[in-house]
């Protein structure tokens, strides 16, 4: 009864979350202003954010950046990595233990019948680099990510590894353009940008190399 009753607690608060951030949009400014206001606390309060804000789909790009404004390059990213991987976890098993219908039907309406088939055999060294680039493309939805690995045969240890890895080059570009982000109008403001846009590149050539096209009937090539 008492791990029910958790479990109901733990429901209703991530769900109070989302509904806040649903009918009261945050940007990451307000995000800053908010935790600055913890004082000596504000390290502590960003990583709860960071834990379990995603789990609502809140966007992780606002929290990356309010953690750039707030704390600068260095610590913002080491509180952004240590928040990530604690999310990464607690949506992993969420999907795992308790949202798996849910979870299926979402990844049903939202992927591809390919990506589907690549996430149902994600699994040794191939699902391991699946993730590790899936994590670094910008584009690729960072909640779906977490939810859908959960629904694979993948452990929890190799996926919070290729989570890591592929976590640190994204969480540099994003945390450095809120770092910079007091003076757009500067070049290191700028510098800040085409790092993102080098990476989408960047990731999107390996994502290519890594996993070929697909024919036009959703099967592999």
């Amino acid at each position: 009864m008492k791990k029910r009753g958790w479990m109901f607690l733990a429901v209703v608060c991530l769900a109070g979350l989302g509904l806040a951030s649903a009918f009261f949009p945050i940007s990451a400014g307000d995000l800053q202003d908010g935790l600055a206001a913890l004082g000596p606390w504000s390290p502590a309060g960003y990583i709860l954010l960071f834990t379990l804000l995603p789990v609502v789909f809140f966007p992780v790009a606002v929290l990356a950046m309010a953690g750039g404004l707030l704390f600068g390059l260095v610590r913002g990213s080491i509180y952004t990595f240590l928040g990530a991987m604690l999310n990464c976890a607690l949506m992993f098993l969420l999907s795992r233990r308790l949202g798996r219908e849910r979870v299926e039907r979402y990844i049903r309406q939202t992927l591809p019948p390919v990506w589907q088939a690549r996430l149902r055999r994600a699994g040794g060294e191939q699902g391991f680099w699946l993730l590790v680039v899936l994590r670094l493309i910008p584009a690729v939805p960072y909640n779906l990510i977490n939810y859908a690995f959960g629904l694979t045969g993948m452990g929890l240890p190799q996926y919070l590894l290729a989570s890591a890895v592929g976590i640190i080059p994204g969480t540099l570009v994003f945390i450095n353009i809120g770092d910079k982000a007091l003076d757009p109008s500067a070049p290191a403001f700028w510098l800040a940008i085409g790092l993102l846009v080098l990476l989408l590149a960047a990731t999107a050539l390996l994502g290519r190399r890594l996993f070929p096209d697909t024919t036009e009937n959703g099967e592999e090539t």
